[in-house]
């Protein structure tokens, strides 16, 4: 399980620089409706760049199985993040390492979320009709409460599914989000950027360098 990863690496300069930095995965959007949208062959430099040294997670959106099964093969990706209205039988369809982005401004169906097949959960903003990247910030210290078996204590069966959070995140405030909220990991793409899509290298550093710090205070 990663730490920390940056998302919505768009450029193979980007993508080695957020892992010569210390990221331990990079997503990679597979969205068309995503100024962060990376075609196929962009995509395979990005990995061919990274896939050595870090985890690359392929962000889809509302795609069939087949089509996300049939991408990451060709790319050689073996995590992805379903970041859409995905229903559970699609996800069970995808024989990949999976992340299951919760929108958390949405009043959850607890059981129903922990019954999802996926091995991570990531908690983003969201904000109407967008599927992440909107840099607006959760309540970080309320999460807990909201998504008991999550972000919260265990669930009823003494299960806790690892969680990743996201939306907001900046080099400014992830290290108090680390401590308010207890993630096992964060992602962050439009808090490191110049422009949609374009890394800020100075960010980038930073932002690890403070993740890195939260959890070490976190695990102390």
């Amino acid at each position: 399980m990663f730490r920390i990863k940056i998302c919505g690496v768009t450029r193979p300069e980007d993508a080695a620089h957020a892992v010569a930095c210390g990221a331990e995965a990079i997503g990679v959007n597979f969205f068309p409706g995503s100024p962060r949208f990376v075609p196929v062959d962009l995509a395979r430099e990005i990995v061919r760049a990274v896939a050595d040294r870090v985890e690359v997670v392929g962000v889809f959106v509302n795609q069939s199985p087949e089509t996300i099964v049939s991408l990451c093969g060709r790319l050689g990706i073996r995590r992805v993040q379903l970041h859409g209205d995905e229903p559970p039988g699609d996800a069970s369809r995808v024989p990949l390492w999976r992340i299951k982005a919760v929108h958390a401004d949405r009043t959850p169906d607890l059981p129903a979320l922990l019954a999802y097949p996926c091995e991570v959960f990531l908690l983003d903003a969201g904000g109407g009709e967008a599927y992440g990247g909107t840099g607006r910030e959760l309540a970080w210290g309320e999460l807990g409460n909201r998504f008991p078996g999550i972000a919260g204590a265990q669930g009823p069966g003494g299960e806790r599914k690892p969680w990743i959070l996201a939306g907001g995140l900046t080099p400014l405030n992830v290290e108090r989000a680390i401590l308010a909220a207890r993630p096992f990991g964060v992602d962050v793409a439009s808090g490191v950027e110049s422009s949609p899509g374009r890394k800020d290298p100075g960010k980038v550093k930073t932002f690890i360098e403070r993740a890195k710090t939260g959890f070490r205070i976190a695990e102390a």
